[in-house]
Parts: C-alpha cells; sequence; structure tokens
C-alpha cells in the first residue's frame, strides 16, 4: 500500500480517534457502544453506518462498506491513501517520514509539498498587498462592494498589483520557474515569466482542511480585453471538481452542531457577503456545474440544501442541473428565486439580511419549482402543449419522489392543467420506473466446508478481539493458502511478539471486500460470555479433525501409488496414528 513505516501509519491511528474524524463529515449518535450515522457512500433514511471506537472500525450494514481512518477519509475525500495519511498526521501534529519512501513516492511528496509551499507564500503576498496599498483599483473595488475588513482577513482576499513583482518574488525564495508554472501561478509568454493573475483581485481557493490550493483573479478593470475571472487548472493539489468556495467553513459549523442546511450561490461576493451578514452556512459553486463528488462532500455534512443561484437564463439551468445532481446523492433540496435583485449579494445591500432570511426560510421544494417552472415553457390551453408537460411532469415526480410525495405532486400538476386526477395516477403507473437489479446467485461450498470456514471466523474474532488466553491450542489448523490463514499468521505475529493490534490494523495489511471471509471476523457477533469458550472449544475441535483428516486423505492416496511394501508400511503406520488422533479428537 506504501512505503511508510508500518510503525509510522499505528503511530498516526493511534493519535487519531475515528469517531472525531468522521464527526467532521457526519451526524453521529451514539448507542450502545457504536456511533450510527445514515452512510456517506449511498442513499438511505435509516442508519446503518457503524463506527465501533473500541476497534477504531466502520462498517455500513446497507451496502458493506467498511474500513478504518485511513480509508474514510481516503473515500470521504477522494484521495489516495498517502494523502490521507498526510491529512490525518498534520491534526495530530505529525511530521511524514521520508526515508523509507519509495523513489517515486518521495518525488511526488517532494512536488506536492513545494507546491503547498508556493500557494501560500502566494496567498501572503498577495494579501500584503491588499493591505498595504489601500488606494489600489483593487482596494477601492472591495470598498464599492462594501466588503468589510474582516471579511478580508476571513477570506485571505489579495491583490495583483502587476504582472512582475510575484514571479520575482517566489524565483527570489529559491522556487524554479517549473515549479511555479506547475502550480498555476505563473505563466510564461514571449517576455518571460509574468503574473497568471497580474492586475487582478484574488480569492484564494481552500481544500476541506482550509489550505489554499488554488486561487481565483477577478478583473476589476472595464476593459473588454480582460476576462472578468482567470482560475487555476488542475493541478496536483487542485481538483475543482471536488472543491466548493467557502466549503471549509462549514466544517467547522458541523464540529459545533450549528449545521442543519447548506446553501449554495454562484460567485465568490455572494458567499463572502452572506458571511459578512451572519449567514456562515453558504457555499458557492463559483460559476460551474456542480458534480456528484461536490454534491457528495455536502452530504457529508448535512441532508438539506437551499439552491439560491441566479434567476437568468444560466442561472435556471444551472438550478436544473444542480437539482439532479443533489437529488441523486440523497440530498433534500429546496430553491429560492429572488424578486427585485440578480443575486444575493444585491439583495442584501437592498433589502438587508433580515428580509434574505425571510426568503431561504420560505424556499420552495425543488420538485415543486420544477413542476411550476417547467409549466412556462408550455402553452397549457393546447392539446398537445398539455400532454407534453403532463409526460415531462410525470417522468420527474417518479424519479424524485415516493408514492406518498407523488400525491402531492400530482395535485399540483392537476390544478395547473386541469384534468382529473386518477387519469394522472393511471398515466403514472405507466411512466418508465428504473429496473430492480437481479442479485447475482450465490454459490455456496459444501456443508463440510462451510462448517469450517465458519470455525475460521470463531477462532480468529476470539484472536482479534483477544479472547483466547492461549493461543498455543490453535497450532497446526490455519495450514491452508487462503486470505484466512493469512489473517491468522498476521495475528500469531503480533500476539508473539508482543505487538499491540486492533481491527483498524487490518484494513492497513488486507484488502476487506463486503461480507469477505476477513469482513465476517471483523463483525462477528459473540455469544454471551459464558457459552462462548464452549463454542471457541468445539471450533478448534472441528478444525484439528478437519486437518487431520485432510492429512490421512494425502496419506491414503501415497499408499495406494506407492511402490515397494517399505512405503506402503510406513504409511499403513502413519494412517494408524492419525485415525487414533482423530477418535481422541472426537471423543
Amino acid at each position: 500500500m506504501s512505503s511508510v513505516p508500518s510503525e509510522f501509519i499505528d503511530l498516526v491511528r493511534s493519535k487519531t480517534d475515528i469517531v472525531d474524524v468522521a464527526s467532521r463529515y457526519m451526524t453521529l449518535n451514539r448507542r450502545g457502544g457504536s456511533f450510527w450515522a445514515c452512510c456517506p457512500f449511498h442513499n438511505e433514511r435509516t442508519p446503518s453506518f457503524s463506527i465501533k471506537p473500541d476497534g477504531q472500525f466502520y462498517k455500513c450494514f446497507g451496502c458493506g462498506e467498511s474500513g478504518n481512518v485511513i480509508t474514510l477519509v481516503m473515500k470521504l475525500e477522494n484521495v489516495d491513501f498517502m494523502t490521507a495519511l498526510e491529512m490525518l498526521a498534520k491534526n495530530a501534529g505529525l511530521e511524514m517520514p521520508t526515508s523509507e519512501e519509495g523513489e517515486e513516492m518521495r518525488r511526488k511528496k517532494r512536488e506536492r509539498d513545494r507546491m503547498y509551499q508556493i500557494i501560500k507564500l502566494t496567498t501572503e503576498f498577495y494579501y500584503n498587498n491588499l493591505q498595504n496599498n489601500k488606494n489600489t483599483p483593487q482596494a477601492k473595488y472591495l470598498q464599492s462592494r462594501g466588503i468589510n475588513d474582516e471579511m478580508i482577513k476571513k477570506f485571505q482576499i489579495g491583490a495583483s498589483l502587476n504582472f512582475d513583482d510575484l514571479p520575482k518574488y517566489l524565483l527570489k525564495n529559491g522556487f524554479k520557474a517549473e515549479e511555479l508554472i506547475a502550480a498555476g501561478v505563473v505563466g510564461r509568454g514571449e517576455y518571460g515569466l509574468y503574473d497568471f493573475y497580474g492586475g487582478r483581485l484574488i480569492f484564494p481557493i481552500c481544500n476541506g482542511f482550509g489550505d489554499v490550493v488554488a486561487f481565483s483573479g477577478r478583473s476589476v478593470e472595464a476593459a473588454p480585453e480582460h476576462t472578468k475571472y482567470k482560475n487555476t487548472a488542475q493541478t496536483l493539489i487542485f481538483n475543482k471538481s471536488e472543491i466548493l468556495f467557502g466549503f471549509n467553513f462549514l466544517r467547522e459549523l458541523k464540529k459545533q452542531h450549528m449545521l442543519d442546511t447548506v446553501i449554495i450561490v454562484e460567485g465568490h461576493i455572494d458567499v463572502i457577503m452572506c458571511h459578512q451578514a451572519g449567514i456562515t452556512n453558504t457555499i458557492g459553486c463559483m460559476g460551474t456545474a456542480l458534480t456528484t463528488l461536490h454534491a457528495r462532500k455536502i452530504k457529508q455534512l448535512a441532508d438539506d440544501v437551499i439552491l439560491c443561484l441566479d434567476g437568468d437564463n444560466a442561472g435556471n439551468n444551472a438550478t436544473y442541473k444542480a437539482i439532479d445532481t443533489l437529488k441523486e446523492v440523497g440530498l433534500n433540496v429546496r430553491v429560492v428565486r429572488l424578486e427585485g435583485a440578480k443575486d444575493p449579494d444585491e439583495y442584501i445591500k437592498k433589502f438587508g439580511k433580515e428580509k434574505f432570511v425571510q426568503y431561504l426560510d420560505t424556499a420552495t421544494d425543488c420538485v415543486d419549482f420544477v413542476l411550476k417552472d417547467s409549466a412556462k415553457k408550455y402553452n397549457l390551453n393546447s392539446n398537445a402543449d398539455k400532454n407534453n408537460y403532463i409526460q415531462e411532469a410525470l417522468k420527474y415526480i417518479s424519479k424524485f419522489s415516493t408514492p406518498a410525495e407523488q400525491e402531492i405532486y400530482l395535485e399540483l400538476v392537476q390544478k395547473l392543467v386541469k384534468i382529473p386526477i386518477d387519469a394522472l395516477r393511471k398515466s403514472m403507473t405507466k411512466t418508465d420506473r428504473p429496473t430492480e437489479k437481479v442479485e447475482e446467485p450465490v454459490l455456496t461450498d459444501t456443508e463440510k466446508n462451510k462448517y469450517i470456514t465458519e470455525s475460521k471466523i470463531i477462532i480468529l474474532a476470539a484472536m482479534l478481539y483477544k479472547k483466547i488466553k492461549n493461543v498455543d491450542e490453535i497450532s497446526g489448523v490455519f495450514n491452508s493458502n487462503d486470505e484466512l490463514s493469512e489473517l491468522y499468521k498476521f495475528l500469531m505475529e503480533k500476539i508473539t511478539n508482543n505487538k499491540d493490534y486492533n481491527v483498524s490494523t487490518l484494513f492497513d495489511n488486507f484488502k476487506i471486500e463486503p461480507n469477505s471471509p476477513i469482513d465476517r471476523v471483523i463483525n462477528y457477533n459473540f455469544p454471551a460470555d459464558e457459552m462462548l469458550n464452549s463454542i471457541i472449544k468445539d471450533a478448534i475441535k472441528r478444525l484439528k479433525i478437519y486437518e487431520l483428516e485432510n492429512e490421512k486423505t494425502i496419506v491414503t492416496n501415497q499408499m495406494l501409488s506407492a511402490s515397494t511394501d517399505e512405503e506402503r508400511y510406513n504409511c499403513l503406520n502413519k494412517i494408524k496414528e492419525l485415525t487414533d488422533k482423530i477418535i481422541k479428537e472426537k471423543m
């Protein structure tokens, strides 16, 4: 998985509580010795995602996903093992080791680290430019938009004053031209290196942990040759399909149990002005289409979303697409259409925060919004148009609503088209429904092999959860070349060398598929303590008999193919010895 020493991985996990990490992404409720939440990896209404603090691992009983704190961050943040480990190490105040990393891994890590350093220095450079030059067009622009110093500091807003100073500054700090270009802050033209965002107002873009990874530069000049925004292209540390402006502040709200609903607006200024008005659960899609990755990240923190995008044609199309994307991951979506202003920034300035909050409180259910809004495209006095609208409406209702909700939406459609609701219900049953997934038949082993597998799972679970005091009695019962035998060797190595281990350790050493034998070991449901010793004893006996019978079969075959009387005699003696052992075990 990685060339980082296993001792360091163990150290990171020992200093990291999976419950604390998971609580940044989802709402956890304690039941007994476990914490439960709705699974972030599939859509569900009843929590089936379980986190066990004592074993430091998670398991979803709906979709089967399981893992430790490192795999949790990998899946939730859509990053590789090394990046997840670095994130957790940083949070734990630990330095990543370098001595035993592979050359390629060292190169990539150096490249990432250098890029973070470049972005950090660039952010500070732009911020200081703005703070030290209050009469620049960039500073005056912020003043004209009513953005105060507190927001400038919170969002680390800065300014590029020309095209030359940044490249000189970064080169002077020991960075190479190619590194600056790869980080997306410097370009190369016919006259040499230049600040990619030259002369612009700078909005830093942060990842979920608050580290700046990219920039968006806004032109404050009216000249037509200047595009309004210049944005960082994808780099080693920035993927625009995963990052939303202001998302890092949601994490803090979630941690403080102050996040129920996420408000999505379009631009940087809209986000900043909402925060300035105290509406800090606002994020921005920065003019790009919302992706499934964006939606999943939001779902990790909240179940409810309010879309407040621009009301023009482009904004309307973006709203429709965003609804589909957000609903597909199981979010509850409502929509706000502002009247008298084109965006939240303008509305708050015109009518004030309280009026804007009132609008948010009366946001329209997304399906309701789509049904009413799409009706505007049709002439509902025309039978042809009316029929086309009905087909579109019914298809949309069936796509995103439960049977109970469908009745509500059908009543709305009925009021718009003025035909009997029974006719709409009949048409509804004819709309295409998603085909049910056909489960593949599960192939089972012979009953005998099933008993053996179950016995191995019981014993390994007892070893894993330290319920077996004397492991010597298990020797010789895991001789086959399968994953359970590999797990046995792993646990025996830990036990005999007096090394600490828990469930979390397994996910760093084994690929654990849902419902695989090792997954069943991890999730083994132990009986009452007074029964456990008897069950373990019976399982050990069953396995010993199984191994002895296997060996007896092998020796019998050797005897049948023996070429000399001496070979046959030796085999007969061995068979007798094995038979006696089998009888003894069965007694």
